[in-house]
Formats: structure tokens, C-alpha cells, sequence
């Protein structure tokens, strides 16, 4: 019959061994307790450092971003400006000369007409004129903002509007109509309208003498060859 091998020890040994049991296990799952704690604390740590380490990456993208931005800002009010200056060199160039706009006028004159006088006027259109010709007529002023009285004016292309008057002879109203139908196709000229026919004496023959007014836009470019009418359309004979 076997008997246990404590029996003879003293009992407050055997209490002192399983105290020093205890606290050893305490001691082990303390450690262990710790290690994790230090081991999430260095994960987080390096998660942290991780995600410092991208968010100074996307303020130094959004910094070359910004860079970017105002450099493109930069070029197109540059670009703006030489667009505006370009206007400006182009408005000095004449669109409306005289010889090529007398030349398309006289390619639309029927056989037998003659002109007397070729007057060409040129006014020049103010921004505010323009906006008035455009808005309602029962549009209500106001003044100048703060803003628009402080800001910088900026340079505008000046632009005219020209008439045109046409003094000549022809054997009949049959050929000022060709003539006026022909100016009417034009697509440069504006608001054709005859003045007045008469009949007159033009070296002892009788003759109608008329006078024909038309205007040209701001836009017109008559450097732009025009096809003339056909000879059906501006020949009263044909």
C-alpha cells in the first residue's frame, strides 16, 4: 500500500511551495501580459509612424498640387494678356480698305451704272453702347459696385461701325434695283436701303441718280475675298 511522499513534510512548507507556485505563474503571465501590451504598443507606434509618413506625402502632393495650379493660373493670365495684346496689335490693322471694299462693290454693279461718290465713315463704339444696343429698353440702371469702381479697366480693342453712302447714275430703276438687290447679298453690308432715285441730266442724257446708304459691323473683315453675284443676278440685261 503506497503512501503519499508529503506526509512527512511539515504543512507550512507544503502552503510556502504553492505560494512560490503561484506567484511564479503570476509572475510568468505578467510578463506575458506586458509583452503583448509593448508588442501592440510598437505595432500601433509603427502604424502611427506609417500613417504620418503618408500624410506628409499626400501634403507635400497637395503642395506640388497648389504649385501646379498657380503656375497654371499664372500662365493662362499671361496668356490672357497676350491674347489682348494680340487684339489690340490686330485692331490697328485696317479690316475695311477702301480700294478692296470699292472693288467687291464695283464686281456687283450691273452694266451702264456709274458711281459719282464712294463715302466711307467709320465710328468708333464704346463698350457701354454696345451693351445699351443689346439690353432692353426698359432695363433699369444702377451704379458701379465697389468693386468695379476699384478694379483695374481693362484695354479693349477699339471697334467701329462704318457707313457706307454711294452716289451713281444708271439708265433706269431697273438697274438701281439690280444694284440694290446685289448689295443686299453682300454679306458684309448692313441695313441697305436707297436714299433716293431722281432723274436728272447727266451730260445732256437723262439719267437716274440715286444715292444708297449701308452700314458695316464691327466684325466685318472685307480682306476676306467675297464672291461676286452672278451675272444673272446682278445683270438687269441678262
Amino acid at each position: 500500500m503506497s503512501r503519499p511522499t508529503d506526509d512527512f513534510l511539515p504543512h507550512e512548507y507544503i502552503e510556502h511551495q504553492q505560494d512560490r507556485r503561484m506567484h511564479f505563474a503570476a509572475i510568468v503571465l505578467f510578463i506575458i501580459v506586458l509583452s503583448g501590451v509593448a508588442g501592440a504598443f510598437f505595432v500601433t507606434r509603427a502604424d502611427w509612424h506609417h500613417i504620418h509618413k503618408i500624410h506628409d506625402q499626400i501634403a507635400i502632393r497637395y503642395e506640388e498640387a497648389a504649385d501646379q495650379v498657380r503656375t497654371l493660373s499664372a500662365l493662362e493670365e499671361r496668356q490672357a494678356k497676350i491674347a489682348e495684346r494680340a487684339e489690340l496689335a490686330a485692331s490697328l490693322i485696317d479690316r475695311l480698305p477702301r480700294s478692296v471694299l470699292l472693288a467687291q462693290l464695283i464686281e456687283r454693279m450691273p452694266e451702264e451704272l456709274g458711281l459719282l461718290e464712294f463715302e466711307l465713315v467709320s465710328h468708333q463704339l464704346s463698350n457701354a453702347t454696345e451693351r445699351d444696343a443689346n439690353a432692353p429698353a426698359n432695363r433699369p440702371t444702377r451704379a458701379p459696385t465697389a468693386a468695379e469702381a476699384t478694379a483695374d479697366p481693362r484695354q479693349v480693342a477699339p471697334r467701329w461701325r462704318t457707313a457706307i453712302s454711294l452716289l451713281g447714275f444708271a439708265p433706269t430703276d431697273i438697274h438701281v434695283s439690280a444694284f440694290l438687290s446685289a448689295l443686299n447679298q453682300h454679306p458684309l453690308l448692313e441695313d441697305v436701303r436707297l436714299d433716293f432715285s431722281e432723274e436728272t441730266d447727266l451730260n445732256d442724257l437723262p439719267v437716274r441718280q440715286f444715292r444708297i446708304q449701308a452700314t458695316i459691323g464691327p466684325d466685318a473683315d472685307c480682306r476676306t475675298r467675297v464672291p461676286p453675284q452672278t451675272a444673272a443676278a446682278g445683270d438687269p440685261n441678262s
